[in-house]
C-alpha cells in the first residue's frame, strides 16, 4: 500500500512539469519576438504611424488666344501603391480588380519597389465600378490606395498634338514614382511652368499599410500650375486641318500674323490622339499610330524641311534686284520651254516667251531665274536667303525646329567634292529645288518679310511673350519690296497667274506665290505661300505632299484658310 505522502508528490510533480513547459513556450516566444523576429517586429511598429502622402497638383490650363480651352484637367480615379506595405502574394488579386494585364501591373511594381517607402502610381482613369471592386477591397491590399487625383485632358485631340504634345510618367521623379511630367511638345518645354506644386497630406495606417484615418495635422494643398495663353486660333487651326483633309493628303499649313509676329496657325495632317499617351499609350494604340501610313508622329509644320520649289523665287527675284543683276525692265532672252546650258537640259513647266521680274513671278517661269541667277554667286544667294529666315530655326521655343538647308560652296563641297558641282547647282537652286530646304514656318516667314518691309517681329506662339532670337537681316530696299509685291499680287490677278483660278475670287487682295517640287520619283509636293493686308495682316503657306500642281491643289487649301479668316473678322466687328 502506498505512502500518502508519495501519492500527494504526483499531483506536485505535474505542476511543475506544465509550469516550465509553459515558460519554456514563453521564453521562446520572447526569443523569436525580440531576438529572431526583433528587427521585423520593430519595422512593423515604425510604420504603425502616421504616413504622408504626395497630392499631385492640376497642371495649368492651356488655352487659345480667345480663351479656348485646349488642354485641362479631369477629376479621375488612381489607385497608387506603397512598396513597402504591399504583400506581392496579393498581386494578381490586385490586377483581376483592376483588370490589368499582369506584365503591365508587373511593370509598374518593378517602379515602385524602386522607392518602396512612397506612394507609387500604377494606373489612372478607372472608371467608378473598377475603382469600387477596389475600394471594397481595401482591407485585403495593404499600401494600395483608391484616390481621386487630376487627369491631363486635350481638348481638341489631334489637332494641337505636335503643339501642345502629351504628358507622361516622369523619366525622373523628384517627388513620387508614378509622377506625371510633360514628355513632348509644350507640355515638355514649359513643364516647370505647367506643373504646379504637390501637396502633402497625413494619414494614420496601421502595421500592414492599411489607412486607419486621416490624421488632423497640418496638410499642405497642391499648388496648380501657371495656365498659358496661346496666340494660336483653334477655329483657323480646326479649319486648316480640315481643309488638308480634304485633299486626301498628308500636308501642313502656317499663318502668322505680320504685324505681331504672334503665329495663329501651325496645322500638321496628320495628327495622332494625345490623350491615348496620357498614363502610358496601349500596344494596339502605338501599333496603330506606328502602322498608319500618313507617319501621323512626324510633325510638318516646323520639324519637316522640303524643296521650297517656286515659293522661293520671292527671295530668289529679292536678291537678283538688290544685288544689280536685274531690275523692273529686264527681259532676258525667251523662255522657249527648256533651257540648254553645259550639255543639259534644264526643263521649265511651260513656254513663256520674254517676260521681266513681275511676269515671271506671276507666271513662275523657271527659265528666267536659270538665265539670271547664272550670273549671281552662290554664296551671296546662301547670306541673302539666311535675311529671310532660311536655313535656320526662326523661334526659340517650338520643339524640335529644323534648320532647313541653304547650298553654299562649302556644303556643296562637303557632298559633291571639289569641282563636282558648278552653275547647274546655283540654277537649280534659284528655284527652290535640288539642296534648299525649307520648313512651312519658314516660307510663311518670307511671305510675312515682304509683306512687312522686313519688320517682322519676334514669332511667338505664347500670348505677350516671345523666345525668339531671330534677326531678319533683309539688307532691302523698299523699291525691290514694292517689285516683289506687284509680282506675287500679279500671281493671283492676272489672268495668266499661277493662282489666278484657285485665289482670285476671294474678296480681298490676296499676295500670293504657288510652288511644284520635284520630290524624286514620288508625284511633287504643292506649295502656296503669300499674305493679305486686311482685314487682318497675315502671311501663310501651305503644303501638301505628293499633291501635284502647287496651284491647283494647295491654292484652294489657302483659299479656304483666308476665307475663314473673313468669316472670323466679321463675327469680331
Amino acid at each position: 500500500m502506498r505512502s500518502s505522502s508519495a501519492f500527494n508528490e504526483k499531483p506536485y510533480r505535474s505542476i511543475m512539469i506544465v509550469t516550465i513547459v509553459a515558460f519554456l513556450i514563453l521564453a521562446g516566444k520572447l526569443v523569436e519576438l525580440q531576438i529572431v523576429k526583433g528587427n521585423y517586429y520593430r519595422e512593423l511598429s515604425s510604420r504603425n504611424h502616421i504616413r504622408s502622402v504626395v497630392r499631385p497638383a492640376p497642371r495649368g490650363i492651356v488655352r487659345d488666344r480667345n480663351g479656348v480651352v485646349l488642354a485641362d484637367n479631369i477629376p479621375a480615379f488612381t489607385v497608387s501603391l506603397v512598396s513597402l506595405e504591399f504583400d506581392s502574394t496579393n498581386t494578381r488579386l490586385l490586377g483581376n480588380l483592376l483588370r490589368m494585364d499582369q506584365e503591365r501591373l508587373r511593370e509598374r511594381l518593378d517602379a515602385a519597389e524602386a522607392t518602396p517607402y512612397r506612394s507609387t502610381l500604377i494606373i489612372s482613369g478607372l472608371t467608378v465600378g473598377d475603382a469600387g471592386r477596389v475600394a471594397d477591397n481595401l482591407y485585403r491590399l495593404g499600401g494600395v490606395s483608391v484616390d481621386v487625383l487630376p487627369r491631363r485632358r486635350y481638348s481638341y485631340g489631334s489637332s494641337f498634338c505636335h503643339l501642345i504634345g502629351y504628358v507622361g510618367l516622369a523619366d525622373s521623379t523628384r517627388v513620387f514614382e508614378g509622377e506625371l511630367s510633360g514628355r513632348t511638345g509644350l507640355e515638355r518645354i514649359l513643364n516647370e511652368r505647367l506643373a504646379g506644386e504637390y501637396g502633402v497630406i497625413r494619414e494614420v495606417v496601421d502595421a500592414h499599410g492599411r489607412v486607419v484615418e486621416r490624421f488632423l495635422g497640418e496638410d499642405v494643398e497642391p499648388s496648380p500650375g501657371e495656365n498659358i495663353v496661346l496666340t494660336l486660333d483653334s477655329r483657323l487651326q480646326s479649319a486648316a486641318d480640315s481643309l488638308i483633309m480634304s485633299t486626301g493628303h498628308e500636308g501642313a499649313a502656317v499663318v502668322l500674323n505680320y504685324e505681331t509676329g504672334e503665329i495663329l496657325v501651325l496645322s500638321s495632317v496628320p495628327g495622332f490622339d494625345t490623350n491615348h499617351f496620357i498614363g502610358g499609350i496601349s500596344s494596339e494604340n502605338w501599333n496603330n499610330i506606328l502602322s498608319d501610313p500618313g507617319k501621323p508622329l512626324l510633325n510638318r509644320a516646323w520639324a519637316t524641311a522640303y524643296p521650297p520649289g517656286s515659293t522661293y523665287k520671292i527671295v530668289t527675284a529679292a536678291w537678283l534686284l538688290e544685288s544689280g543683276i536685274v531690275d523692273e525692265n529686264t527681259m532676258p532672252d525667251p523662255c522657249y520651254g527648256t533651257f540648254h546650258f553645259a550639255g543639259s537640259d534644264f526643263r521649265c513647266w511651260s513656254t513663256h516667251g520674254r517676260l521681266n521680274i513681275i511676269g515671271a513671278l506671276a507666271q513662275s517661269c523657271d527659265t528666267y531665274f536659270y538665265r539670271t541667277s547664272m550670273l549671281g554667286d552662290m554664296d551671296e544667294m546662301a547670306e541673302f536667303s539666311s535675311g529671310f529666315g532660311m536655313g535656320a530655326p526662326v523661334t526659340g521655343i517650338l520643339p524640335g525646329e529644323v534648320s532647313g538647308a541653304l547650298p553654299t560652296r562649302e556644303l556643296l563641297n562637303q557632298l559633291f567634292g571639289q569641282g563636282g558641282w558648278g552653275l547647274g547647282n546655283l540654277m537649280i537652286a534659284s528655284i527652290g529645288q535640288g539642296e534648299v530646304l525649307a520648313t512651312p514656318l519658314q516660307i510663311a516667314v518670307t511671305a510675312a518679310l515682304i509683306a512687312s518691309g522686313g519688320e517682322l517681329p519676334p514669332l511667338s506662339v505664347l500670348k505677350n511673350e516671345s523666345f525668339s532670337e531671330a534677326t531678319w537681316e533683309t539688307n532691302t530696299s523698299e523699291d525691290t519690296y514694292r517689285i516683289v509685291r506687284e509680282g506675287m499680287r500679279e500671281v493671283v490677278s492676272s489672268s495668266q497667274g499661277t493662282l489666278h483660278q484657285s485665289m482670285s475670287y476671294l474678296p480681298v487682295q490676296v499676295f500670293g506665290k504657288s510652288g511644284t517640287a520635284e520630290n524624286g520619283t514620288n508625284e511633287d509636293h504643292a506649295w502656296v505661300n503669300g499674305y493679305i493686308e486686311e482685314p487682318m495682316p497675315v502671311a501663310f503657306a501651305v503644303i501638301i505632299e505628293n499633291g501635284g500642281h502647287g496651284g491647283v491643289v494647295a491654292g484652294p487649301v489657302a483659299a479656304g484658310i483666308i476665307e475663314k479668316i473673313l468669316e472670323i473678322s466679321y463675327e469680331t466687328e
